[in-house]
């Protein structure tokens, strides 16, 4: 039972590239896409729960969890999205939509009961501290 309530660290780097070569194509060049995501997640506590979608290119995520029944709801869309969170308490919730290319996001809550609700949708930039028990903001940038 003490390995449960010690810090849980998982490093997931997912890093692929894909080569193509297509002769359906009327030229016969090589095409090559690549596909980075780089995630971070450490989490200590009870209840915590991570939602992560990434889909795109260079998208990276680092979160960090402390406490009980934290959540962190993230989608990341497009090129280049960054995002940082960091929940020291319980109960606290981040919903993080990133769309489009080199959006960035930095969130840090401390306390209890907090909700952050963030949207970033083309290329913005945003920094959000709740440092407080039961702080809620919404936003949505275009």
């Amino acid at each position: 039972m003490q390995a449960l309530t010690k810090a849980l660290s998982i490093i997931i780097l997912l890093s692929s590239s894909f080569y193509a070569h297509s002769q359906e194509l009327q030229d016969s060049e090589d095409y090559e896409l690549a596909i980075t995501l780089q995630t971070l997640l450490e989490t200590n506590g009870r209840g915590n729960f991570i939602n992560l979608v990434q889909s795109g290119v260079l998208n990276q995520a680092y979160l960090l969890q402390s406490g009980h029944d934290n959540s962190i709801e993230l989608d990341q869309v497009g090129l280049d999205n960054q995002a940082n969170i960091t929940q020291h308490g319980d109960n606290n919730e981040v919903e993080l939509l990133q769309v489009g290319v080199r959006n960035q996001a930095d969130i840090t809550q401390i306390g209890n009961d907090n909700l952050v609700q963030l949207n970033q949708l083309g290329s913005a930039n945003f920094s959000i501290e709740q440092i407080a028990d039961g702080a809620a903001i919404t936003i949505t940038q275009y």
